[in-house]
């Protein structure tokens, strides 16, 4: 079962290191944006929550800018993937975000852009960022159910996410 949560101080060591293996891994971004390894910064003012897939075991995170219903992060462990802990961050969403549900898509990161797709999102726009060409995609419908999370209470993130 995988359990979704907010995110607390002590997850910030668990986060902090899927961030950055997802940056070492990300083949498709330039060298220049993988130089920020600093979750903190580029997640200030976020909402987070964590998918544990074993108890007390961080298996990937998602973060969110609530004013807009925006998705800026979700990054699955690598050791973890696979196991529908990405798909369980997104079906936490519908508790407590209101749609439509929005995000952006770097279009060389294939197995992400096909995971969101295949989960239900559709392209609404497109445009060029320090990143390279991008995607915008929205969601606008039910998640795929079939993986419910057991969301805990959603009370926001950590200020220790900003040290």
């Amino acid at each position: 079962m995988i359990a979704v949560r907010s995110a607390t101080a002590d997850d910030c060591a668990a986060v902090q290191t899927i961030y950055e293996l997802s940056l070492l891994e990300a083949s498709w971004l330039p060298a220049p944006a993988k130089q920020n390894t600093a979750f903190a910064g580029v997640s200030h003012g976020e909402v987070i929550h964590v998918a544990e897939a074993n108890a007390g075991v961080v298996a990937g995170f998602v973060s969110v800018q609530t004013g807009d219903s925006f998705v800026h992060h979700l990054y699955v462990h690598p050791d973890a993937r696979g196991l529908g802990v990405g798909q369980a961050l997104l079906n936490s969403l519908q508790v407590w975000l209101p749609q439509p549900w929005q995000l952006k898509c770097v279009r060389k990161n294939i197995g992400a852009l096909r995971f969101y797709l295949r989960a239900g999102w559709e392209e609404v726009g497109s445009g060029e960022s320090e990143h390279g060409a991008f995607v915008v995609l929205s969601f606008r419908q039910s998640p795929n159910l079939s993986l419910q999370p057991t969301c805990a209470s959603f009370a926001g993130w950590s200020a220790e996410f900003q040290r």
